[in-house]
């Protein structure tokens, strides 16, 4: 039976789907808390079946050769992210279930993502993978758009187009590959790489490939589709897309570039490195100038991208590793913020943080979990972003430029929520209180998690990565001392710029790229890299 548990993953939910779909009934709904606990059971047996038959880790269907055949492949990357797959969705699921499970096509879209997000992470050959690439492109837009009304339908086109046009790169680069090797198996692929690796036309199937990851990933310039999807959507969509959905580009960067093409020399280290710090300091920026609960939060999203590609960009080491945990810990906190802040617009009526004040004495629960939320993301000590940010910068510690560039991003993520959370402060608001206790099932988890990895993360990154991340000491006085000095700065910062809105602030606020410009960022992302692998490889 462990050998269909790859298939099982895809289908469970996909069947899920098309039930709520087909029997339109409010008890039916309660479906996809059966599916989650399948798949939880599911994962957890296959896991524990892995260690004694190896061969379960791949399926071949068809009866084709491998190399020609769809497969389904599982390691420790993909494993991981099913992982973080499934305990999204169920917190989502909980989150949003009361609101939306009168909505049966809702939940059908939702369900149906979870199982080809599922297939997208398993799948073991490039065409099926630009496949399902679409697919999950496809159902993002629906959900996006799913309000129906103008914004949600120009920012669900805008995110259609673009990273449409990211896929087609993709499949570009899918198309030169199976062309020089005649096959498009990825394991093949990652044996066989080298054969050509040096030629050309390999190196410009690479840049296709990164530039359509890159898009996904929303990497500067590309992140444009990225706060105009966050400001329309659900705030359960816009959770599952900044915790999970954009980190599927990040997977695709870790396929491409570290276990395929393997190019990992110092120099294409380097451009990829500053692709990343670029990302965080001007995603950071712009989560400063903004006035909106969501938008802050969306352009964060692009921030800590951003650092999750400082640690990856070294494809091996603690900074990696580091890069990797970021990601998963970024799908706890982001998500936590997000809910967190659902919760406060929907009694608030306002997504405006002027017009929010008093929230912590009238939603008391809500704002310690929020405060929970913003210390992880700002990389306080005992909470798990101060983990992984401390590894993160591991293998560039000893390079005063790339420090000094750590340290912008973090001031800015700190000023930032010193400002986001001017809203906990103030009188009192009666307010309606809707209860939900499913809803504060998931912040409570969430946040409760954020806290056990910031403590027990030794135990954690050897029962995850099975590597040693004690060189993270909680009671680092360094790090103590860095982070009260990014807070007082970030103080200063907040109370005599940010805060009186001065016109650079607000032209940065109300500036915006249209589809237009977008496409010419793209054409100079890839030229860039281009002239990068040129001079590097």
């Amino acid at each position: 039976m462990a050998q269909f548990i790859p298939v099982l993953f895809i289908f469970v939910p996909i069947i899920s789907a098309v039930i709520i779909y087909l029997i339109k009934n409010k008890f039916i709904t309660n479906i996809v808390f059966l599916t989650q606990l399948i798949l939880i059971f599911l994962l957890g047996y296959y896991v524990y079946e892995l260690p004694n038959d190896p061969s379960i880790s791949f399926i071949i269907l068809g009866g084709w050769d491998e190399r020609f055949a769809i497969t389904l492949r599982n390691d420790s990357l993909s494993l991981l992210f099913i992982g973080l797959t499934i305990f999204m969705w169920t917190m989502i699921l909980f989150y949003t279930f009361k609101t939306n499970s009168k909505y049966h096509k809702y939940l059908f879209f939702l369900m149906f993502l979870e199982g080809i997000f599922l297939a997208f992470l398993q799948t073991n050959d490039l065409f099926n993978l630009f496949v399902f690439l679409e697919l999950i492109t496809v159902l993002i837009t629906i959900l996006i758009s799913f309000k129906k009304n103008g914004p949600s339908l120009k920012a669900a086109i805008y995110y259609l187009l673009l990273n449409t046009l990211g896929a087609m790169f993709f499949l570009i680069g899918i198309i030169i590959l199976y062309y020089t090797y005649g096959s498009i198996n990825m394991a093949y692929l990652a044996t066989h790489i080298s054969d050509h690796a040096n030629e050309p036309i390999i190196k410009f199937a690479y840049i296709m490939m990164i530039s359509g990851a890159s898009v996904k990933a929303a990497l500067f310039p590309l992140y444009t589709w990225l706060p105009r999807a966050h400001g329309v959507a659900y705030t359960s969509l816009s959770a599952l897309l900044s915790g999970l959905l954009v980190k599927g580009g990040l997977y695709l960067f870790i396929r491409v570039h570290v276990y395929m093409f393997g190019y990992e020399t110092y120099q294409m280290t380097e451009v990829l490195f500053y692709i990343g710090a670029f990302t965080a300091l001007v995603g950071v920026i712009l989560a400063l100038s903004q006035k909106d609960l969501k938008q802050v939060l969306a352009h964060h999203t692009i921030s800590q991208v951003g650092i999750m590609m400082m640690g990856l960009s070294y494809g091996y080491g603690l900074s990696y590793y580091g890069g990797l945990f970021h990601l998963v810990n970024h799908a706890l906190f982001k998500s936590l913020l997000f809910l967190c802040a659902g919760l406060i617009i929907y009694e608030y009526k306002t997504k405006k943080i002027y017009a929010i004040r008093g929230v912590f004495k009238s939603m008391p629960l809500t704002s310690i979990f929020l405060i929970i939320g913003m210390l992880a993301i700002s990389g306080a000590p005992f909470f798990n972003g101060y983990v992984s940010k401390t590894l993160v910068k591991y293998s560039f510690k000893a390079d005063p430029f790339k420090m000094f560039l750590f340290a912008l991003i973090n001031i800015g993520t700190v000023t930032s929520f010193l400002k986001f959370s001017q809203i906990l402060f103030g009188e009192k608001v009666k307010l309606e209180k809707r209860k939900d206790a499913k809803q504060f099932v998931s912040i409570i988890t969430i946040g409760i998690l954020c806290i056990i990895i910031g403590i027990f993360y030794k135990e954690i990154g050897l029962a995850i990565f099975n590597i040693d991340f004690s060189y993270v000491k909680l009671f680092d006085l360094r790090s103590w001392i860095d982070y009260f000095m990014y807070i007082a700065i970030g103080y200063v910062l907040y109370k005599y710029y940010i805060s009186k809105d001065y016109k650079p602030v607000r032209v940065i606020r109300e500036y915006q790229i249209t589809f237009e410009s977008a496409n010419y960022l793209f054409i100079f992302y890839i030229a860039f890299l281009s002239l990068m692998l040129y001079y590097i490889l």
